[in-house]
């Protein structure tokens, strides 16, 4: 499958390479691309240090825990009522302020 490369500053670039390198424009995008496909078969983050920031996260964990991360069926009521209680409180006309 032959590939078009229809921006004109790009197929410069691929051919000042190519003078300098000896290759011409299909070999100096193959060597390219492999190059970039090679990197990015290696790992971003080393195995090792995948390790540490987890060992970290959980030391973090263990001293700082949430409070209570799965809240109770009365405390999840006490804030569903507590959410329509200002509607219980004495307002003014809209636009205006008291006090």
């Amino acid at each position: 499958m032959a590939i078009t490369i229809r921006n004109k500053a790009t197929e410069e670039l691929i051919r000042r390479i190519g003078r300098r390198t000896g290759e011409g424009p299909s070999a100096v995008i193959r060597r390219l691309a492999a190059a970039e496909a090679a990197k990015a078969s290696e790992p971003e983050v080393s195995e090792e240090v995948i390790k540490r920031r987890i060992e970290r996260f959980e030391e973090i964990a263990r001293r700082y825990p949430p409070p209570d991360p799965k809240p109770g069926w009365d405390e999840v009521q006490a804030d569903m009522d507590a959410m329509y209680d200002y509607l219980d409180e004495p307002t003014a006309s809209p636009g205006r302020r008291t006090g």
